[in-house]
């Protein structure tokens, strides 16, 4: 009975909620990705992509009421994670960056605006200058794109202290990493905490979401793609395309204090022809949509008919 229970515990469906939304599963070059939908296809699609601790569900109260303002919406399992499928290779940036370009044309659309926090911003940052057709608009949620991250941290590593110690744990070797579950349970645990409010943390809904990510770490065949999802935050690109710029209008949300995203806000704005926008709203954190799901729909709302006005 209690092997029953474990072999449940560490199943996809631990993340498998119910909700105002529905769960799709999209086949892109073979491999399964797992959706969380809400709204009409007829509508501009918004992607919500979670970062190297996450997964679909971190956007769970926001999906439905994002629909409501009228966008087709989809929160993605990345590769690996939760209800996806967890192949032992193609976790690299290009991979991933084809991945989304793969989920977007595969829900009906041309284009989409790409929503990311952490390494889902890292991704939606490269899916626009690979891709750059396929995107509308991106908000990144305090990331870069990874090639001026490691160009940044390289020119002032004093700025990135913590940053840099997590670049290097999950660069270690992967069976060495192995022995250090503990340690990826704890950083995972941290990654919420730096990004959320002292008093979102003191809250039932910190220790909900702690427990969902605790869950969703534990289930089987997600430790390497978690270990290698951590390493697109720098990920390196060839020659061609780490110079790639995106065209389409780009907002940029972090706290609005601090040298470090100062720093981060200068590289970033060579990175797009279009507008760049450094969104620094009041206790605004990079996981904004778990502390305040009604405000993030309101502000993320506001970018999206922009963009969508600005291409008609």
């Amino acid at each position: 009975m209690s092997r029953t229970v474990a072999s449940i515990e560490r199943s996809p469906t631990v993340v498998a909620l119910d909700g105002p939304y529905s769960h799709d599963n999209i086949y892109v070059r073979g491999v399964r990705l797992h959706t969380a939908v809400a709204g009409s296809p007829a509508d501009p699609l918004v992607l919500l992509l979670h970062g190297a601790f996450g997964g679909w569900f971190d956007y769970k109260d926001v999906i439905a009421p994002l629909a409501a303002q009228g966008f087709h919406v989809a929160a993605v399992d990345m590769r690996g994670y939760g209800m996806s499928d967890k192949p032992p290779s193609g976790y690299g940036l290009r991979r991933a960056a084809g991945d989304i370009n793969g989920v977007i044309a595969a829900l009906g659309h041309d284009s989409a605006l790409l929503v990311g926090t952490d390494t889902g911003g890292s991704v939606a940052w490269t899916v626009s200058t690979m891709y750059p057709e396929r995107v509308s608009g991106v908000v990144s949620l305090g990331t870069i794109h990874p090639v001026d991250l490691r160009r940044a941290i390289r020119r002032k590593p004093y700025l990135f202290g913590p940053l840099i110690k997590r670049i290097g744990l999950f660069n270690l070797p992967l069976l060495a990493l192995r022995g250090l579950r503990p340690v990826i349970t704890r950083a995972a645990r941290r990654e919420v905490v730096a990004s959320t409010t002292p008093s979102y943390q003191r809250s039932n809904a910190f220790q909900d979401a702690i427990k969902l990510r605790q869950k969703a770490l534990s289930i089987d065949h997600t430790f390497a793609p978690i270990v290698r999802t951590n390493r697109l935050l720098i990920a390196a690109l060839p020659n061609k395309t780490d110079t790639q710029t995106t065209r389409c209008p780009v907002w940029l949300l972090h706290q609005p204090n601090g040298r470090a995203n100062h720093h981060l806000a200068r590289m970033a704005r060579t990175r797009t022809t279009g507008t760049f926008t450094v969104v620094s709203v009041s206790g605004a954190t990079e996981l904004f949509f778990l502390e305040d799901p009604e405000r993030f729909v309101e502000i993320l709302t506001g970018f999206a008919r922009s963009t969508d006005n600005s291409a008609n």
